[in-house]
């Protein structure tokens, strides 16, 4: 049997024109695609993140003393009225403080009125109104002290000038014998001087003898020094008199000063103590923590009776309702060139699906005028704020949306090219690589 015989096949060794085909092919791609970057128009927008706020802004409530919570009358997310309580702190230091403190006035009044009657010189200590209610055992107390202690001062004060007194009446009533004894001896004197010019008459005409002449004389010369001892003796005491009253005057001076100097101390601590018993009653009324308007209660911090709130620390916000909500977003500084107010964004709400509501629309109405810092990160940012329109609030349905939920912004900034967006970091590059020394 003969094989039928097998020609050869001839194959196509030469692929030029499929490489053409494929090179042409992709010069017609880049080229359409080259085209489109040129001419077709992208939006072009800033992602900025953020959170839904209250337009008239939320109350932050702060306590500015704190203090341990003695009674929650509230919680997360309750609706109060304005000026309604929502924590009582404890008040029992501060009470025990303000009856401290009432204890040192009452002791401090009482010690003012008995000064006061001290100073004026009364019989009796006359006391205000504010010290008339003797069923307070402290105000009896204060009152029988002070009465006591002024009965024993006046007493001991006026024994001092009772003795000085006595001391002057004694000197006195011998000044008087003195004085009397001085005027009988003065009388003789006298008497002798005219017996003595007598005996001289006498004695000239030989009528009397020498020796009853000398008798005189001596008698004469006796009397007058008695009358100038009596004189010293009376000078003597009037200089005692006079000293007398003097040391009863600086002992009314004396006393007169020290009352008015511990008039002058007691009033200042009598002051301080009032002061100090307003700021305690201020503090007092502080106990009640009230809320500054309407709303919601968001943030809480503290929860329980015997937490503590930190003095000047936010304890809660107040979050007024029936309220315009705006978004609060973040702008970041890159972008800040492209971003001014009344540009229009889409904003997105992360805590709803997508599918649940459609694209909402807002508008950018402010614009911070400087970069804020985050406390957090510490990153910079512009503060923007965005309304959405009308519109949009109709599209949400029964959607809610609250204050503090998050938010994406896209804020369009306009339209570039493909190619734009591709050159971009390049022609920085090129920028910066032209500008370095």
């Amino acid at each position: 049997m003969r094989m039928p015989e097998i020609k050869p096949v001839q194959l196509f060794t030469d692929d030029k024109p499929i490489r053409n085909v494929g090179i042409a092919m992709l010069l017609f791609t880049f080229g359409i695609l080259g085209v489109w970057s040129f001419f077709a128009p992208l939006d072009s927008a800033a992602v900025a993140p953020g959170f839904v706020v209250v337009k008239s802004l939320k109350r932050t409530v702060q306590h500015h003393d704190g203090g341990i919570v003695g009674e929650m009358l509230i919680k997360e997310g309750d609706l109060v009225a304005d000026n309604q309580v929502l924590i009582k702190l404890d008040d029992t230091e501060l009470k025990a403080g303000l009856e401290m403190l009432r204890s040192q006035q009452i002791t401090l009044t009482a010690q003012l009125a008995r000064l006061d009657a001290e100073r004026n010189r009364k019989p009796l200590v006359s006391y205000p109104d504010n010290l008339v209610d003797d069923s307070d055992l402290r105000v009896l107390e204060a009152k029988h002290g002070e009465n006591e202690v002024f009965i024993s001062r006046k007493n001991a004060h006026e024994g001092e000038i009772g003795v000085l007194k006595q001391r002057i009446n004694q000197l006195s009533t011998r000044i008087m014998g003195l004085q009397a004894q001085k005027g009988s001896k003065q009388q003789l004197t006298v008497s002798y001087q005219e017996e003595l010019m007598e005996l001289k008459e006498l004695i000239a005409e030989g009528f009397a003898r020498k020796q009853r002449l000398r008798d005189v004389e001596r008698s004469l010369a006796t009397f007058s020094g008695e009358i100038a001892n009596l004189s010293a003796e009376i000078a003597g005491d009037e200089v005692q008199i006079g000293e007398a009253r003097l040391q009863t005057l600086q002992l009314e001076k004396r006393f007169q000063e020290q009352v008015a100097q511990k008039l002058g101390e007691v009033q200042t601590q009598l002051y301080d103590v009032n002061q100090r018993m307003l700021v305690n009653r201020d503090k007092l009324m502080r106990t009640e923590i009230k809320a500054p308007s309407a709303g919601r209660v968001l943030a809480l911090t503290v929860h329980h009776a015997g937490g503590v709130i930190s003095a000047g620390r936010p304890i809660m916000d107040i979050v007024p309702q029936d309220e315009e909500l705006i978004v609060s977003a973040q702008v970041s500084v890159m972008d800040i060139d492209r971003v001014h107010e009344g540009l229009l964004a889409e904003v997105r709400f992360s805590s709803f699906k997508q599918a649940q509501i459609p694209k909402l629309y807002g508008k950018l109405v402010s614009l911070s005028a400087d970069r804020l810092t985050d406390e957090r990160s510490g990153a910079s940012y512009y503060q923007a704020q965005i309304e959405l329109t009308t519109d949009s609030y109709g599209k949400l349905g029964d959607v809610e949306i609250l204050p503090g939920m998050p938010a994406e912004v896209l804020i369009n900034t306009g339209e570039r090219t493909a190619f734009e967006y591709f050159m971009q970091p390049i022609s920085i590059a090129f920028a910066r690589a032209f500008t370095e020394d």
